[in-house]
């Protein structure tokens, strides 16, 4: 026991110095040297604790069921030892602060210490994993110095538990975090990993070969690389590294969103950058309605018997529950298809929505829907277009943006419709896409549309009916949240003018100067309607005309601009042969003036007599005499002390002193050949002049002699 050993005395008392003395149970020596708890009780019991290559020193001690031994850890071996230290007095990883309490002996200042955390948090994960087994390296390593291990051996413990840990590696790794806050010794530990030396590229070689590299025509790298060697050694770019070194650089100096842009185009760029989120929260009920139109994925008979076509459905949606307002069939996608879902939606909703969010197509585009607003291009309000019935309404409209799925909430939907509707019906189901079109799909196959109809109806019921995951649904059912919401909702409720004015085709037209209005409708050819007298419309202006698209010979309603006036009855057309109906228009005409002359009498009948005006005041003077419109000038006087006197025979005569002026008569130059050379010469340059200003035909048939 203990006690006999005096000879182990010095170094008890220094393990005690030490280590403290700290005794173990014979359990957890036996665990530690992995060998029985029996064996090292027999050996402390019978042999004073000596073994094969030692001994332990041991004490005794009274504990439940009897007498105990427990062992001085110093007494084991020496890795022994450190495996308990190392497993049992681990240091905690802690995680790396931002800030650090203030000390003076800190190597760097604060800055410098986050500046260093944030470049560590910007390394590769294999330079962190480094820099953590570095970490633990050095924690073991002062723990068994703590312990009382000597230097030496505390490395020669490490190197067997670490591969490739030498002497001075481990000095290294000391020098490094010394005097540095232990919360900081991870990122100093890291290595300073630069990567390979970056490989020159010569400038004019690389931009050929990222220019070509970058294009949708997505062309092979390597047949790039062997273009770039070719143009190279013509134009004496001088000697290229290698094919994997160009592959490198593309990584490393094209930036991701560029690479995207130049292989796979804008599009797809588009599609991987971050998209708005919309909050629907911010939405009240009918605040927007959203409609869009989608060609299903499944062959339909239709009921003549022989037409086999996709359907093309039309759905309307209220955009902050998600419910379903109208839903429609049809063979092709039109505007008489879009006003008649519209006008079921709003009848089923019983209220006119604030906004809709509809598709920047054709059908939607059309003017007796959306006339008046802003266009989809440009966004400006043509001129002269009829107001649509969304403009009535008051309805703004959100265009959508052009191929551009995500600005539609309702395409997701579509989605959804196809998996739980088309992928339903097989052998008529013709994939998305050509690539994706089955094997078996046939004409042949194809579904009645009455089917495919009510297979859409219950898919959408099942849609209202299951709880949603959106954004603002807060796993309610689209009906449990409209139901919810409509509680607190006040409907704009529309009236049945506006209902009736829910007519697909509007037209501006002017009323002609014979009363009537006159223009092509689709499918049925030209059309004439009269407006009654009493709308008291004026000829030659323009007017909004909508007819009735189901029966072309109903009354059209008649608007000038949002304001309603009335309606204009349709005029048949008379046949050849039908000699009454001939008569009919001319007697009609002769009515409406016999009518006018009437009114005209009775206008002039009931107008006052003027009154007798007293005399002396008349309203416009008498007019004047013909010999008096002309005015002449006034005849200028002589005056009487006027001295010239004009004698008879021209003289003038002075009459204060009596001096007579005699006119000299004019002197004529007698005629000479030179005087009648001039003429000629001014004749001829006269004729020239003319010559020239002839056109060129004519002047060539001068010259041929001919006579113009």
């Amino acid at each position: 026991m203990i006690e006999n050993k005096a000879d182990n005395s010095r170094e008890i008392e220094k393990v005690a110095t030490t280590n403290h003395l700290i005794w173990l149970p014979i359990k957890k020596v036996a665990e530690l040297r992995g060998v029985s708890a029996q064996a090292i009780r027999k050996t402390c019991g019978e042999k004073e604790g000596r073994y094969k290559d030692g001994q332990y020193k041991f004490r005794s001690i009274s504990g439940n069921g009897g007498k105990q031994y427990e062992i001085l850890l110093s007494s084991l071996p020496e890795p022994i030892q450190a495996k308990y230290w190392l497993e049992h007095h681990k240091t905690q990883q802690s995680d790396l602060p931002v800030v650090y309490e203030n000390n003076q002996n800190l190597q760097f200042d604060h800055e410098t210490y986050e500046i260093l955390a944030d470049n560590y948090n910007r390394k590769a994960p294999s330079i962190k994993a480094e820099a953590q087994r570095r970490l633990l390296i050095l924690d073991e390593y002062f723990q068994l110095l703590q312990a009382g291990f000597k230097q030496k051996s505390a490395l020669n413990i490490l190197s067997e538990r670490y591969k490739k840990l030498s002497r001075a590696t481990l000095y290294r790794l000391v020098k490094r975090i010394d005097k540095h806050p232990r919360h900081y010794w991870e990122f100093l530990l890291a290595a300073d990993y630069q990567g390979r030396s970056k490989t020159e590229i010569p400038e004019p070689a690389w931009n050929f070969f990222a220019g070509n590299w970058l294009s949708e025509n997505k062309p092979d790298a390597s047949v790039i690389y062997n273009g770039t060697l070719k143009a190279a050694k013509a134009q004496n770019w001088g000697e290229l590294p290698s094919y994997k070194t160009f592959l490198r650089r593309i990584k490393d100096d094209i930036p991701e969103n560029l690479r995207i842009l130049g292989r796979d185009g804008p599009t797809a760029l588009k599609q991987k950058l971050p998209h708005q989120w919309r909050d629907y929260t911010a939405l009240n009920l009918h605040q927007r309605w959203e409609s869009d139109g989608r060609k299903a994925d499944v062959l339909c008979r239709w009921p003549d018997g022989t037409t086999v076509r996709r359907p093309f459905v039309v759905m309307w949606r209220e955009v902050r529950t998600r419910v379903v307002l109208s839903v429609r069939i049809y063979h092709v996608e039109n505007g008489e298809i879009i006003m008649e879902s519209f006008e079921s939606a709003l009848r089923r909703a019983g209220t006119i929505p604030v906004g809709v969010i509809i598709d920047n197509g054709r059908g939607y585009a059309n003017k007796s829907f959306t006339g008046g607003q802003k266009t989809r291009y440009r966004f400006t309000i043509k001129e002269n277009e009829p107001i649509g019935a969304l403009t009535r309404l008051g309805v703004k409209v959100h265009w959508t943006t052009p191929y551009h799925g995500a600005s539609k909430p309702i395409e997701s939907f579509w989605g959804k419709l196809a998996k739980s509707v088309d992928c339903l019906f097989q052998k008529a189901y013709t994939g998305r896409n050509t690539v994706e079109k089955p094997e078996e799909c046939d004409p042949e196959h194809a579904i009645p549309i009455a089917q495919f109809a009510e297979r859409l109806v219950q898919g959408i019921h099942e849609f209202h009916n299951t709880p949603h995951g959106g954004q603002g649904m807060f796993g309610k059912t689209p009906i449990e949240l409209y139901e919810e919401l409509s509680k607190e909702y006040t409907p704009n409720k529309p009236d049945k003018l506006q209902l009736a004015a829910m007519r697909p085709y509007a037209f501006r037209v002017k009323l002609r100067s014979q009363y009537f209005f006159s223009f092509k409708l689709k499918g049925f050819g030209e059309v004439r309607y009269e407006p009654p007298e009493e709308l008291k419309l004026t000829r030659t202006y323009e007017y909004d005309v909508l007819p009735d698209n189901a029966d072309p010979t109903a009354p059209a309603l008649v608007f000038d601009g949002e304001r309603y006036l009335g309606e204009a009855s349709y005029i048949w057309p008379t046949t050849f042969d039908d000699q009454e109906a001939w008569g009919e228009t001319p007697k009609k005409r002769s009515n409406t003036i016999k009518q006018n002359r009437k009114r005209l009498k009775i206008f002039k009948g009931e107008l006052p007599i003027l009154p007798v005006l007293p005399s002396g005041q008349t309203t416009l003077p008498p007019l004047p005499q013909a010999e008096n419109i002309i005015k002449l000038p006034p005849e200028k006087q002589l005056e009487p002390d006027d001295h010239i006197r004009i004698q008879e025979d021209g003289s003038i005569l002075n009459t204060q002193t009596g001096e007579i002026t005699i006119k000299s008569e004019p002197k004529f130059k007698p005629f000479s050949a030179a005087s009648d050379s001039t003429g000629k010469e001014i004749e001829q340059l006269r004729l020239e002049q003319q010559k020239e200003n002839l056109p060129e035909w004519m002047r060539q048939n001068q010259v041929k002699g001919e006579k113009i």
